[in-house]
């Protein structure tokens, strides 16, 4: 098979049909190859993150816990001398170093040469599979006039068709500003030309004086995740590791899922928040807080277990209506009970026994069977669903 042109025009039948190269990761599922930034308050720990991690590429070691083929890389140190550089090696390596780690002090400039230079490298060198350019900021042209985010955006994408064309990763090291933002990216200093070039982004944010730091990792082939990493002896080692889809399943609520479990097990249920709670047997949490909670993760949580749901205001409470993707009875009704006879639509008082059934229970109705449910713990409660859904780790 010949190498894919990735700079010629293909049409949509031979793209469909073209086995293309998969990504290539120098640290999977963290860094790919690409255009990727490492973006962090000064003294936040950027250099030493660096280092560790390219003598552990270079040599062929661990990354948070992922194996890493050994595979040369070239570390531009621009802001450094080399007896820093030695210094810090020291501190962090007692294993003599590695002939794959290259270090350089001085470069040219974007336009200047820099290109040149990774290029000469990559032929002397062949099999670099990361270039480290610390920092940014030493290998920009200063413009006195023009669009910030043109020039910002030029700059990136020299880079980034440097770095696609021989297919390894570019890691541009990069500050944040001095004044927050609500999003945690949008401080990565510079205009969005910046981030928006980027494949891969790191942003590294530690507390001044503080061990830990989080790293947010997000990009175009990665699945966006946060590191927790603590200082230690140097090196920055991994605490925990979340992906953003495991931070969502944490964030909801346990005694969502036993909500979500109970309703599983009816064909139709209809009632309050508070007859809901109840029938589940959930103590210390507020109808507005079940309620909010709900339909913040009613996707999540519910909708996977084929549970339908439907809320509407009559004149003294908010009804919620579940029913199962397989019942096909009415929401209004009670299924199976002479005309029909169910719910009634218009409650006549939150606290009267009249509202919450028609023979005064207060767990509200089964609507598949017209009988009421039973308290917690009491004979033929209807809590437990005959298949209950499996609860998520995060949620046991």
């Amino acid at each position: 098979m010949t190498n894919f042109d990735e700079t010629k025009t293909i049409d949509a039948e031979t793209l469909w049909n073209t086995p293309i190269p998969p990504v290539r990761w120098v640290v999977p599922d963290l860094l790919p190859a690409g255009l990727s930034i490492l973006a962090g308050a000064s003294k936040a720990g950027k250099s030493w993150l660096c280092l560790w991690l390219c003598l552990q590429i270079a040599r062929g070691g661990q990354v948070w816990g992922r194996q890493i083929s050994p595979q040369p890389v070239l570390y531009l140190c621009l802001e450094d001398t080399f007896n820093r550089i030695q210094g810090r090696l020291l501190q962090i390596d007692g294993e003599g170093g590695s002939p794959n780690l290259l270090f350089q002090t001085r470069s040219g400039g974007i336009g200047q040469g820099l290109e040149a230079e990774i290029t000469t490298a990559l032929k002397h060198h062949p099999g670099i599979g990361l270039v480290v350019i610390d920092t940014l900021q030493k290998v920009r042209s200063v413009e006195p006039s023009g669009s910030a985010y043109a020039a910002d955006y030029r700059d990136m994408s020299v880079l980034k068709q440097l770095a696609d064309a021989h297919h390894i990763c570019i890691l541009l090291v990069h500050h944040l500003r001095k004044q927050g933002a609500e999003d945690p990216f949008a401080q990565i200093s510079g205009s969005t030309g910046i981030i928006g070039a980027a494949d891969t982004i790191w942003l590294l944010q530690r507390q001044r004086m503080s061990p830990t730091a989080r790293l947010q990792v997000t990009g175009r082939d990665v699945e966006s995740r946060a590191l927790t990493l603590e200082f230690n002896d140097c090196v920055w080692d991994l605490l925990e590791e979340t992906t953003d889809r495991q931070q969502a399943e944490q964030a909801v609520p346990a005694w969502l899922w036993r909500a979500a479990d109970f309703l599983a097990g009816q064909a139709v249920w209809q009632g309050t928040a508070s007859q809901l709670l109840d029938a589940a047997g959930i103590d210390g949490v507020q109808p507005n807080q079940f309620t909010r909670s709900l339909v913040q993760h009613y996707h999540q949580v519910f909708a996977p277990c084929g549970l339908r749901f439907a809320s509407r205001r009559t004149a003294n409470a908010r009804l919620l209506t579940f029913t199962r993707d397989d019942d096909d009875g009415d929401d209004d009704t009670v299924a199976g009970s002479p005309g029909g006879g169910g719910i009634p639509k218009t409650p006549s008082s939150s606290s009267s026994p009249s509202f919450w059934t028609r023979d005064g229970n207060e767990h509200g109705l089964c609507v598949a069977t017209g009988q009421p449910f039973a308290g917690p713990g009491a004979p033929g409660h209807m809590g437990a669903s005959p298949n209950p859904v499996a609860l998520p780790e995060a949620a046991q």
